[in-house]
């Protein structure tokens, strides 16, 4: 199937779908996602389907939606301006549009679910939710009450989305094998950018599946092979994305601090964490790379503390000669001390969700790799010690959370 609109060029004309994505672009039943791997087409496949929707049917109401607004604009709105060029659909909200205007009268709302009044104003004939991993049940329900058919233009109303695969017991697995949810599988092979009408990978395609071949543990397991795995035996257990990981502002926070970890065949990390006046601890940025000299590490944390103005560079005490070239830069280092179960004990703290419904820790989305270990970081098999692997973010979060407990203990740090 091949969808053509006249108004723009012939390299842009057209879009055909193959395999999971053309299942999910006729697809009508009330809810549905599509899923698979990173790179197979799926965002693609979505906006495409909007976009054919709201010209199909005048005066229709649609709306794209992720986790927060401002998650919007860097990343699925991009691909959805892709799919509309040349095509006379007028933007509106200026840089950060809130809708997009057909000729026909149909609107494509966009909005976030820390915001989302324009979205569930009214009834929408269908919802596209971007990265609906990201989303808690609750979300998904409230968008669910949108999409009912009442006063709908379409005849099929539907909330869909699209997905990476996630924890074995996702809310998205789940609702599937209830009825609930009808949940179509994409592969890479669905993504002609990747595999050509031949069957054989393209050049893009073969830096692409070199990228995602390299992956590791269960970042590798999700979005290379896309299955929604959880690690046996993991450490943080509690630890649930759509909870755990957000966005937050920076004038959120009173105070900065780095944490840190030594490597150099393994990862150097350096963690920028925020606090704010609640106490609750957030990590807004990450520096992890192989093969770098410590005089380039403690340089980074020299700008990182500057820019952020941070009140102490937290590291391993045992790290003498780290602790020696951080304050040699000017940078007040802490060593900190203590048994590793007890600093496991002090993050998993952390990760529990209080009454206010929030945990005391958070990660923001861009921090891939502390996210990949917090799912990957290890018991070892009927030991009460977990694996060394995938524990470079969370020893340097496990310095900070130990020195931090120290802390509420003396009121300085020690």
């Amino acid at each position: 199937m091949t969808y053509v609109l006249k108004s723009v060029s012939p390299a842009q004309a057209h879009y055909t779908p193959y395999g999971g994505a053309k299942q999910f672009l006729y697809c009508h039943d009330p809810q549905v996602i599509v899923h698979g791997p990173a790179e197979t087409g799926k965002t693609v496949a979505a906006c495409w389907k909007v976009h054919i929707v709201a010209s199909k049917y005048p005066k229709a109401q649609l709306a794209i939606v992720r986790k927060t607004q401002k998650s919007l604009y860097g990343s699925v709105l991009q691909t959805f301006e892709r799919v509309i060029a040349g095509a006379p659909v007028e933007p509106y909200g200026g840089r950060k549009p809130e809708r997009y205007e057909y000729p026909n009268g149909a609107i494509v709302w966009v909005g976030g679910m820390d915001n989302p009044d324009k979205v569930l104003s009214s009834e929408r004939d269908l919802i596209y939710v971007n990265q609906a991993e990201g989303l808690l049940l609750d979300d998904w329900e409230k968008l669910a009450t949108r999409t009912t058919g009442r006063g709908a233009v379409i005849p099929y109303p539907q909330l869909m989305g699209d997905a990476n695969p996630g924890p074995a017991k996702h809310w998205i697995k789940e609702r599937a094998a209830a009825g609930a949810l009808t949940l179509i599988q994409s592969s890479h092979r669905d993504n002609p950018t990747l595999y050509g009408p031949d069957g054989q990978l393209t050049v893009q395609g073969q830096r692409t599946m070199l990228a995602l071949q390299g992956l590791t543990g269960i970042r590798r397991k999700r979005l290379f092979e896309g299955l929604w795995a959880t690690a046996e035996g993991v450490v943080y257990d509690i630890f649930d994305p759509p909870v755990h990981v957000r966005e937050r502002e920076a004038a959120e926070f009173k105070a900065w601090y780095l944490a840190m970890d030594e490597g150099y065949a393994n990862p150097a990390v350096i963690l920028l964490i925020g606090e704010d006046a609640d106490g609750r601890a957030h990590v807004a940025r990450e520096f992890y790379e192989t093969g770098k000299l410590q005089s380039d590490v403690v340089a980074t944390a020299a700008a990182w503390y500057s820019e952020w103005q941070c009140s102490a560079a937290i590291v391993d005490a045992a790290g003498a000669g780290l602790i020696a070239a951080l304050r040699d830069a000017g940078l007040p280092a802490t060593g900190a001390k203590g048994r590793v179960n007890d600093g496991i004990h002090v993050v998993q703290d952390m990760l529990k969700v209080q009454g206010d419904g929030r945990p005391r820790l958070t990660v923001d989305p861009a921090c891939v790799n502390v996210v990949n270990e917090f799912e990957s970081y290890i018991w070892k098999p009927e030991r009460d010690e977990p694996v060394k692997d995938n524990d470079h973010a969370a020893d340097a979060l496990r310095y900070y959370a130990v020195t931090r407990a120290s802390r509420g203990r003396s009121g300085i740090w020690v």
